[in-house]
This record gives structure tokens, sequence and C-alpha cells, in this order.
């Protein structure tokens, strides 16, 4: 006849060992979430302190702010197809990249090549002294 106490003795360390499982796999889940998070970094500024005419530009390292009618847009100058720093052609009024010729508007919309999706843009923000006299720009980045 078995023993009564071994068979509460093992049913006990099984249940305690499957709960301890259970609660192992409910913890790795979220911790393994967020082990991977990257917090945003903090948005660069960037001072522009020109006026711009409509219809004309501004390169700088990381964008090109264009003066478009409708206002200022300021677009990355990164290359979604493979990272290559874009050239601004004023006369036909692109961006081009060197690498492999992908081409996109002054709103940063793919026209062409082996890129597939559209130019980063960034906010920009006009800046205006009392008057309203626009003293520059600011772009977040």
């Amino acid at each position: 006849m078995p023993d009564a106490k071994n068979d509460r003795r093992n049913f006990l360390r099984k249940s305690l060992t499957r709960l301890s499982l259970l609660l192992v796999a409910i913890m790795a889940y979220p911790l393994s979430r967020f082990s991977g998070f990257k917090p945003r970094p903090k948005p660069r500024i960037v001072m522009v302190n020109k006026v711009l005419k409509p219809g004309s530009a501004h390169l700088d390292g990381d964008f090109v702010l264009f003066a478009l009618e409708e206002g200022p847009v300021a677009v990355s100058r990164i290359c979604t197809h493979l990272g290559c720093k874009l050239h601004y052609l004023a006369t036909e009024a692109i961006l081009e990249c060197p690498c492999h010729q992908s081409r996109f508007s002054r709103n940063g919309k793919r026209l062409a090549g082996p890129a597939t999706r559209d130019l980063d843009t960034f906010p920009v923000e006009v800046k205006q002294d009392e008057s309203g006299k626009i003293g520059g720009y600011v772009v977040s980045m």
C-alpha cells in the first residue's frame, strides 16, 4: 500500500514546481519587452537665422529647408534607400542621391530610383518679431 504522506509531498512538490515555472513565464514576457526598450532621444533644435525668399532653399548638414508657397518645409538629407547624403539640384528643384540616383521632390516625396519611401520631414516654426516680420526658422529634429 502506497504511503499517503509521500503522495501528498510529491503532489505538493510538483504543484509548487509548476506554479514557479508559470510565474517565471508570466514575468519573463514583460521583462523581455522592457530589456529591449530604447527611449526616444530628445529632439534636436536647429535655428536658421536667415529669411528665405519663396522658392529658395537653405542646406544644412542634416536637412534642407525650403520656403514654399504653402510655408516652410524641412526635409531630411538622408536617402531612404541606403543612407547617402542627398544633393539639392536647384535647376531642377529636386533632391538627388549621388549613390543610386533616387530623386525626391522639395516636399520629400519619392519621384524615382531604388528608394521605396519618402524622405523624413521635420516640423518648422517661423520666428517672428513683435511687428510680424520673419526673423528666421526653428527646425525640430
